[in-house]
C-alpha cells in the first residue's frame, strides 16, 4: 500500500484537490486507488446541504488521479514535476450516488500509450457497485522541459 506522501511524492496534486488517500495495487498497466469519502469535504457544505453527495466530476477527477500515479510510476517519471492534462473524457457514466462514509475504490486500466498520451479506462465502486465509469486521454509532461 502506498500512502498519502508516496502519493504526494508522485503527483502534483496538494491539499482539498489530492482525491485519493492510499493506492493498494500498481503494476505496469493497471491500478487501484482509494478516496476515503468525508463529511468534512470541502464540497460537502455546498453540494445538496443536507445530503451531500460526491459530485461526479470529482469522482473522474479522482480515477484520473489514480490513473496520473500508474502512468508516472510507468514512466518512472514520480519527481514531481510531470503533470497530466486531460485531452479526452467520453463514455461517462454514473450509475450511484457517492456519499460520506463511503470508500471509493478507484480501478484504472492503461489501455493505449503512445508517445506523451496515455488512455484509460476507469471504474469507481463502492461495497464492490459500480457508481462511475469513464475512458479518458491524458498528455502527460514536464511543463519546466
Amino acid at each position: 500500500m502506498i500512502d498519502a506522501k508516496g502519493i504526494e511524492a508522485a503527483i502534483p496534486h496538494r491539499g482539498n484537490m489530492r482525491l485519493i488517500d492510499e493506492i493498494r495495487e500498481v503494476t505496469d498497466t493497471s491500478a487501484v486507488g482509494i478516496k476515503y469519502v468525508r463529511d468534512d469535504e470541502f464540497w460537502c457544505a455546498g453540494h445538496f446541504p443536507g445530503r451531500p453527495i460526491m459530485p461526479g466530476v470529482l469522482q473522474i477527477e479522482a480515477l484520473a488521479q489514480t490513473a496520473c500515479f500508474l502512468a508516472l510510476k510507468q514512466l518512472h517519471l514520480d519527481n514531481g514535476k510531470t503533470l497530466g492534462y486531460f485531452t479526452t473524457m467520453e463514455r461517462i457514466k454514473f450509475s450511484h450516488m457517492v456519499v460520506p462514509g463511503d470508500v471509493l475504490e478507484l480501478h484504472v486500466e492503461l489501455i493505449m500509450h503512445k508517445m506523451r498520451l496515455y488512455k484509460f479506462h476507469g471504474v469507481a465502486m463502492v461495497r464492490g457497485e459500480k457508481v462511475a465509469e469513464a475512458t479518458f486521454t491524458a498528455l502527460m509532461e514536464d511543463p519546466q522541459k
